[in-house]
């Protein structure tokens, strides 16, 4: 089952929150920068090979003849169109570890400001 379902589902990312809703990933708050690294990793090797691919997706001669450059010229017609929806998919996929990425951003800064604001009110006598 993948950890993630559609773009915009909410990553429980707040120790105690129930994690049987699908689409959700439960992270602890002490492993919140583990988790964002993983995912920040992933999402940069992603994007570099979506960047590879939507430039170098097109079918170059394997020689300069006839048969070459009509196999050549076949293949982008067809396989540009198939092609061209699989880049799309795998710029959903960038498109989803980036939500994630954010979303665990968001909850360490959470974890952060409600971690400071139990300190303030912390008294030592």
């Amino acid at each position: 089952m993948p950890f993630f379902t559609a773009i915009g589902q909410p990553i429980n990312a707040v120790a105690g929150e129930p994690t049987t809703s699908a689409g959700r990933l439960r992270v602890e708050p002490d492993q919140l920068d583990g988790a964002i690294a993983v995912f920040r990793g992933a999402l940069n090797e992603l994007e570099g090979e979506v960047r590879w691919a939507m430039t170098e997706i097109r079918a170059l001669a394997p020689a300069n003849d006839a048969v070459s450059n009509d196999a050549a010229n076949a293949f982008n017609r067809v396989g540009y169109e198939n092609a061209d929806s699989a880049v799309v998919a795998w710029g959903g996929a960038v498109a989803q570890l980036r939500s994630i990425v954010d979303q665990l951003e968001l909850a360490k800064q959470t974890v952060m400001q409600t971690d400071a604001g139990n300190a303030s009110n912390f008294k030592v006598p």
